[in-house]
């Protein structure tokens, strides 16, 4: 029968209960000329079996922190083998999530029993749920196109009410307009007609702008030329007066119960070479003016259009300017001036409109036109428009620098 010394038996329980406590003890060693008996044999199995639990215990928490490409250790004990075979299907698992995250929804999982109906279910729920967006996107698209293809259909519309070129040759010797507005339609539209008085140049800049600034647009363009065509209405200050009547009257903002209250900026110039003068007036809406290189600037009342706050009896100054040679006009409206742009956002302003125009105001006006949208992109850069943009300008045909007749 083999003997074993009591301490030795102490140190095999010691061991033993270490691993019971989660540690990791070393290896039991016995003396050199220790006998080679059936103790000795037992010891060499046990300092396997704790080596191979060392070993396994490391592997396991490897898994338990979510790394999965630690190499398993040696070894045959059953439970290795199934936390082997766990850590494969966890692997094939990560690769089947990385499929999904790519877009592949149909990955199934079929060998983790629960866990694979609740990953399925899961997949399965994904899936009709970007089948489900798809088709609001889709359906989102179609709506997105119907409604541009409308508004671009209301440009046209909008485009077809501004004047055709040469609408005023008998009165211009040269003339541009520049026309941007910040949606597809807009709320600026200007006006060119031919009466017995001469020719009269409109500029309007209505309330907001997309599709609610050019149904303004479109409404205060149409009651404007009802005005000149059917009431013979001609100067630009009464024009003015009658048009925020019509407006106010139209929209029902002459009523406390009134829903909207919207309205317009308007500058409108009679222009009569024969009688050797311009005939301006403004709501809000100034005239710029460059004679020999220098601008000047004639500025509108300080009143707007149609709005209910606007004065039912408001009156309009009207000013006279005599035509003279090297001389051009123009209108704008306030999206120009309002512009931001720079490292600080600062307007373009007046000081921007001044450089460009006394830099090219002897040019030919289309040249002018493209400076000044180019120097207002330039300006703008990054920043979106804010406004409506609209520019007209014009030199007057047979300007000879007579004394203008006086205002009726």
């Amino acid at each position: 029968m083999v003997t074993v010394a009591e301490h030795h038996l102490d140190q095999l329980t010691a061991t033993l209960s270490r691993i019971l406590r989660g540690e990791k003890p070393p290896p039991m060693v016995l003396p050199a000329d220790y006998p080679q008996d059936e103790f000795n044999q037992f010891v060499g199995y046990f300092n396997r079996l704790v080596i191979e639990y060392d070993d396994f215990a490391d592997f396991m928490y490897s898994m338990a922190r979510g790394e999965l490409d630690r190499a398993p250790p040696a070894g045959k004990m059953r439970v290795l083998q199934s936390f082997k075979s766990l850590q494969a299907n966890l692997r094939h698992l990560t690769w089947k999530t990385q499929q999904i995250a790519a877009g592949d929804l149909s990955q199934r999982v079929d060998f983790m029993g629960d866990f694979s109906t609740a990953f399925n279910e899961m997949t399965r729920q994904l899936q009709q749920a970007f089948a489900d967006l798809r088709q609001e996107k889709e359906r989102s698209e179609q709506l997105l196109r119907d409604l541009t293809d409308s508004i671009a259909y209301a440009q046209r519309i909008q485009a077809a009410l501004l004047p055709p070129p040469g609408a005023l040759n008998d009165y211009l010797a040269d003339s541009f307009s520049l026309w941007l507005p910040r949606d597809i339609v807009g709320g600026d539209i200007y006006c060119l007609e031919t009466c017995p008085e001469g020719g009269l140049v409109a500029l309007l800049d209505c309330t907001g702008h997309g599709v609610p600034g050019a149904l303004m647009s479109m409404l205060a363009v149409t009651a404007l030329r009802r005005l000149i065509r059917d009431e013979h209405c001609y100067a630009p200050a009464l024009l003015l007066q009658r048009l925020n009547e019509s407006i106010r009257t139209t929209l029902r903002q002459d009523t406390a119960a009134a829903p909207s209250d919207d309205g317009l900026d308007a500058a409108i110039c009679l222009i009569q070479p024969d009688q050797g003068r311009l005939v301006f007036a403004g709501a809000h809406l100034p005239l710029y003016i460059v004679a020999d290189g220098q601008l000047a600037e004639l500025r509108g009342d300080r009143a707007s259009l149609g709005y209910k706050r606007s004065k039912p009896d408001q009156r309009f100054a009207s000013h006279s300017v005599a035509l003279q040679p090297r001389q051009s006009f123009y209108l704008c409206s306030d999206g120009l001036l309002d512009q931001p742009g720079g490292p600080r956002g600062l307007p373009f302003g007046r000081d921007g409109l001044r450089q460009v125009l006394e830099r090219h105001w002897h040019a030919p006006c289309i040249d002018q036109r493209d400076a000044l949208r180019n120097q207002l992109l330039a300006h703008a850069g990054a920043h979106a428009p804010r406004d409506d943009v609209t520019v007209l300008g014009w030199q007057v045909a047979g300007a000879h620098g007579q004394a203008p007749a006086p205002l009726p």
